[in-house]
């Protein structure tokens, strides 16, 4: 999908401060994306390398500023290497030369919202939209993680398993190192399941947060809402569409087939999630919501200055060379499970640059 930017503020703190025609600049449960260019961050840098993305961080938007009651900052929620904590706007972007952000926000045309949602939107409020009982759901799956532990060995066993690739298909020569990689992936699973100090507590990195949410609070409300006759053709629409709260790739059909199951009365949705569904949400990644269609780009906070994504017309063309580089910046990234593409498949490659 073509995109044009145009750069709406230098001022990253008022700007989102401030109400837009439409309503807060930023929502509940938006998705913020982060680079952050600190060498010192040693753990940002795992997951850019491990991923191939400038990506590194996402978090969560909490609650939005709001005056009138008392509320004069935006807050995020985010799982860092300290655990899952709460943070302010301020922290996401300053400073300006160290902290590149993009915002995305959930696609939710698809989603239903039963009688009783419908009966409590609110036109006079200004964070009413669309699915807000959900998304507010959202975020507050994700508030009570915050004793939950960022999971330093699924960064690790990133790491690990972007070596194995790159030594399986540019290395072919030097298996042992495929091997030894893959051993050391395997090793990392194992200790994180021995080393668990408590059941209850779940471990996440940045963007396995995120997507657990958003996953989880749909989950919830399914299940209350297939008990209520009123509720329950809206609840079986959105347990159809359940995929489009995935935002990675699925290649083996974890969550299709998972959603067929529950259809088919093969699997009811109250038992435990299946561990290859869990696992297909914690490994979610930042690079993953890059490229997710089902989120849509809403700003990018590059060098300090604030600039709006549209959608454009196929044949659109960059402006100037900071709007260049910031259409580069939300361009498609390589997924890091594609596999690597050859000069035979780039000759038979489609020439359209256009993506959907």
């Amino acid at each position: 999908m073509p995109y044009r930017a145009t750069k709406v503020s230098q001022d990253p703190l008022g700007y989102f401060m401030q109400q837009g025609k439409d309503g807060p600049r930023l929502r509940i449960s938006d998705i913020i994306l982060r680079i952050n260019h600190s060498r010192k961050e040693v753990f940002a840098q795992l997951i850019r390398m491990a991923t191939k993305s400038k990506w590194s961080h996402s978090a969560l938007v909490y609650l939005v500023n709001d005056p009138l009651k008392g509320l004069e900052n935006t807050f995020l929620v985010e799982a860092r290497p300290e655990g899952v904590i709460m943070t302010s706007w301020r922290n996401e972007v300053m400073p300006f030369d160290e902290f590149t952000v993009g915002i995305k926000r959930p696609r939710l045309d698809w989603y239903r919202e039963n009688p009783v949602e419908q009966s409590r939107r609110n036109p006079g409020d200004p964070e009413d939209t669309h699915a807000i009982d959900y998304l507010r759901h959202v975020r507050g799956m994700a508030m009570d993680q915050m004793h939950g532990l960022y999971d330093h060995k699924v960064v690790w066993e990133l790491t690990s398993l972007y070596i194995e690739r790159l030594a399986r298909h540019r290395l072919s020569k030097i298996p042992q190192v495929a091997e030894a990689a893959d051993k050391l992936a395997e090793f990392f699973k194992k200790w994180d399941m021995k080393s668990e100090p408590d059941a209850h507590v779940m471990h996440f990195i940045c963007s396995g947060l995120v997507q657990y949410s958003f996953f989880a609070a749909l989950r919830f409300r399914l299940l209350q809402d297939l008990k209520n006759a009123e509720k329950r053709e809206s609840a079986l629409h959105n347990l159809k569409n359940m995929q489009h709260v995935l935002y990675r790739e699925d290649p083996d059909g974890v969550m299709s087939t998972y959603i067929q199951r529950i259809l088919a009365g093969k699997l009811d949705l109250a038992d435990a999630v299946p561990e290859d569904v869990q696992d297909l949400l914690n490994t979610a990644l930042p690079v993953d919501f890059h490229n997710s269609p089902d989120l849509e780009w809403c700003y990018v906070v590059l060098n300090g200055s604030v600039w709006q994504i549209d959608t454009a017309s196929a044949d659109y063309v960059a402006q100037s060379e900071d709007e260049k580089a910031v259409l580069e910046m939300i361009s498609p990234e390589q997924s890091p499970f594609e596999e690597p593409q050859t000069s035979a498949d780039a000759e038979h490659a489609p020439t359209s640059s256009a993506v959907s």
